[in-house]
């Protein structure tokens, strides 16, 4: 197969980039200075990164390895990440109104990620690929527009987190920075993919020569006293790096007392010890998660470990090839073996032995490191990090930091830490849904960064969590320390709950769950429940002889109208853009319950829980479905749909003429679209030049009117327009609401 890429003098000339550029030592930008310089150096930055991400699809030579499914069937194939990567950009700059879509088709295709969250979409039935030319083809299309915009706009400082939060004029250079980043993340995960290819489909290549430095036996490990202290958690709003939501924190210290950490990470040596003394059949090692992961996957020993014939030993799958094991590297694997492990090696020393917490991992950077990634000169990396030593793993004991080695870099380190939202903690608008939906107690720190971790992620302050059975290049380092409380993480916040965290959330789980009186009013309210009710009415009294099989919920939120469809119809599916609030509607669908909080006086917030059974969709919940898609483009395989219901739908969209037009085309001869609107639109949302009504003393557009013009172009037959047909009633504070008249209007296809 011929590879597509453009690199070398090709891409120098093509963009004017600078020959001396280094695509594996870039680092991460530091958003300050002449802004003309500073802009120059993110426009190259984001030339190196989209270079040293294609890399990792260099050594695929057939069209299979693109398409083949994972082998544990987790994720998509690898032809998905080619096109994810360059289609985010696209997808975000278009969400901020900063450019036009290049490929609709591709930019839904290849939208959304999976990390095995409920509404992650991995049926291969819902998937007709493209060639892999074709989505070569798009990624240069993407750089040059990409390139054509960096050149285009002028960048203002600050260039930061809470710049572009707050004013999306000022936003565009951080998307950027978004994209580059974002990319540098699945430089990572695209290359495990790689490393878990058939041999058969991957042939050898040059950047991803592993390293040939092993001295056998490792030395023995041993603990190392760390002297506590007062630590900052988390990045502060004066950074001048990038950093993802989850990354900031307006908490300026933390004391951590004074703890053990073994001198060096587990190797495959003393990992070894494990295996050989029944570590993966002695139940008492492992946790009920851990034990379960055992007797379903029956692992006998870390994942990229391969039994030579015969029993003679194991090697080691790096990322194009099988190499000897080597005992003195680290051992890569995943959070509950890793606890397995630890709980298995404190026994052998007679000791308490545990993971380190985020916490004393930042400690243990601040003791043995110091100087942030950036603050490193040319060659002076302090560890096997970010490509600028080897193309894999190496030595435990090659890298000294301190009075410990591979702080930073070689592997990730498991933590004992469930990711969680630090103090301050906001989601930027752009991507609303990059952590919040990973703050469920089943996603686990890893700090350190490994050799492939680059940009933000090669950074102290980065943060990146996975569910325990996934595998990524992780080791472990144990600590002997004080006994922590689980429920509580650093800079004292109870994780046994993020309530409060998400109040846009919480403020719509309370206006889907909780009946709302109004005096004067026969019944109390509930929006989305009414809005279901009043589309089951109107389909019954439009298509009596309906055949009521299939439905969508459109900017379903959490999940009340979807559930209420499913009265009527066989098959709902609730589709939203953000993942944060479908958290509630799988909670609800698998767990039965979900908690959220409401607003008291002043700043005060009461948790409260929804139970599931307490609804009369309780029998009919597995009719039920939900997924996370752009309203305005959606997956090719939702369509066909008898009724599609868009209740506020346009009204929070970014497109809303687009959102009309495409669940146009998605109903069936006879389908019904209803929409139910109270045209509240919010600039930072929806461009002002999108409203369907007027946004102006001298723009007197009616929005019904202008649905209906739309509409009637598609070729759709209006059924009936109520201008006031539901009341609702959305909740601000214990004793503030906001009181109003949506319209509903139905039209029918034919």
């Amino acid at each position: 197969m011929q590879y597509h890429g453009l690199y070398g003098a090709a891409a120098d000339a093509r963009y004017k980039l600078p020959f001396d550029r280094h695509l594996c030592a870039a680092r991460t930008i530091e958003l300050r200075g002449d802004t003309e310089k500073l802009k120059e150096d993110i426009r190259v930055y984001f030339h190196n990164t989209f270079e040293v991400y294609e890399k990792v699809y260099e050594p695929l030579f057939t069209d299979e390895a693109f398409t083949i499914q994972p082998i544990h069937k987790l994720r998509h194939p690898m032809i998905f990440y080619l096109g994810h990567t360059a289609t985010f950009y696209i997808n975000k700059l278009v969400v901020a109104g900063m450019t036009t879509r290049i490929n609709p088709k591709f930019e839904k295709m290849f939208a959304v990620g999976v990390d095995e969250m409920s509404w992650d979409d991995l049926n291969p039935g819902h998937y007709n690929w493209p060639t892999v030319q074709q989505v070569w083809d798009y990624r240069l299309m993407v750089r040059d527009r990409v390139n054509e915009l960096i050149l285009r706009h002028k960048l203002m400082l600050p260039v930061s987190f809470k710049a572009s939060a707050d004013n999306m004029n000022n936003a565009f250079f951080w998307i950027i920075m978004m994209g580059i980043e974002h990319e540098r993340i699945h430089l990572e995960t695209a290359s495990m993919h790689l490393r878990e290819l058939p041999l058969r489909l991957v042939k050898d290549h040059p950047f991803w020569a592993p390293c040939t430095i092993t001295r056998g036996q490792p030395p023995k490990n041993e603990l190392v006293q760390i002297k506590g202290g007062a630590t900052v958690v988390g990045r502060q709003d004066n950074s001048d790096l990038y950093g993802w939501d989850c990354d900031y924190s307006d908490h300026k210290g933390s004391e951590v007392e004074s703890f053990k950490a073994s001198k060096y990470l587990v190797s495959n040596a003393e990992y070894s010890d494990f295996i050989a003394e029944g570590g993966y059949t002695r139940r008492e090692f492992w946790d009920n998660d851990g034990w379960s992961y055992v007797e379903w996957k029956k692992p006998k020993h870390p994942w990229f470990w391969v039994p030579k014939d015969g029993g003679a030993g194991y090697w080691l799958r790096v990322q194009t090839k099988l190499i000897d094991l080597p005992m003195d590297w680290p051992a890569e694997v995943n959070h509950l073996e890793a606890k397995a492990f630890v709980r298995w090696k404190g026994q052998k020393l007679g000791l308490s032995l545990r993971l380190p917490t985020e916490s004393e991992w930042l400690r243990m950077w601040d003791v043995c490191i110091q100087k942030d990634m950036h603050e490193w000169g040319p060659n002076e990396c302090p560890g096997n990090l970010n490509l600028e030593k080897y193309a894999s793993s190496c030595p435990v004991d090659e890298f000294p930091q301190g009075p410990l080695y591979d702080v930073a870099g070689n592997t990730w380190q498991h933590c004992e830490t469930a990711v969680y939202p630090y103090r301050g903690y906001r989601v930027h608008p752009v991507y609303d849904d990059f952590s919040m939906p990973t703050f469920d107690g089943r996603h686990f720190a890893i700090k350190g960064g490994a050799w492939i971790s680059t940009g933000n992620e090669a950074t102290r302050d980065a943060r990146f969590a996975f569910r325990r059975h996934f595998f990524q290049m992780v080791g472990i380092r144990y600590i002997e320390g004080c006994a922590i409380d689980l429920s509580v993480q650093c800079a004292g916040r109870d994780m046994s709950t993020v309530l409060g965290m998400d109040p846009e959330v919480d403020q719509r789980t309370q206006l889907g769950y909780e009946d709302q009186f109004i005096s004067g009013l026969a019944s109390p309210l509930c929006f989305p429940r009414d809005c279901a009710q009043a589309a089951m009415d109107v389909y019954r009294t439009h298509c009596p002889q309906g055949p009521a099989t299939k439905a969508m919920d459109i900017n379903c939120g959490t999940g009340r109208a979807t559930f209420e469809l499913g009265a009527l119809f066989k098959q709902v599916i609730g589709v939203n853009n953000s993942a944060r609030p479908l958290q509630c509607a799988f909670a609800l669908k698998e767990r039965g319950e979900y908690s959220y909080s409401v607003p008291l006086v002043g700043s005060a917030r009461a948790p409260k829980t929804v139970h599931r059974s307490n609804f009369d969709f309780e029998a009919t919940v597995d009719r039920v479905n939900f997924m996370q898609c752009d309203a305005s483009n959606l997956f090719e395989h939702l369509n066909e749909f008898d009724l599609i219901l868009a209740w506020d739908a346009i009204d929070r969209s970014y497109a809303p003429k687009a959102v009309l037009e495409t669940l146009a085309s998605r109903l069936c001869t006879g389908g019904v679209l209803i929409v139910i609107t109270h045209f509240s639109w919010d600039a930072k949302v929806t461009p002002p030049s999108e409203w369907l009504c007027g946004n102006g003393d001298d723009d007197k557009r009616d929005g019904v009117v202008e649905i209906g013009k739309i509409l009637r172009a598609l070729g759709l037959k209006e059924l009936e327009t109520k201008s006031e047909a539901l009341t609702y009633m959305y909740p601000i504070r214990e004793r503030k609401a906001e009181i109003g008249r949506a319209c509903l209007t139905a039209w029918k296809k034919h």
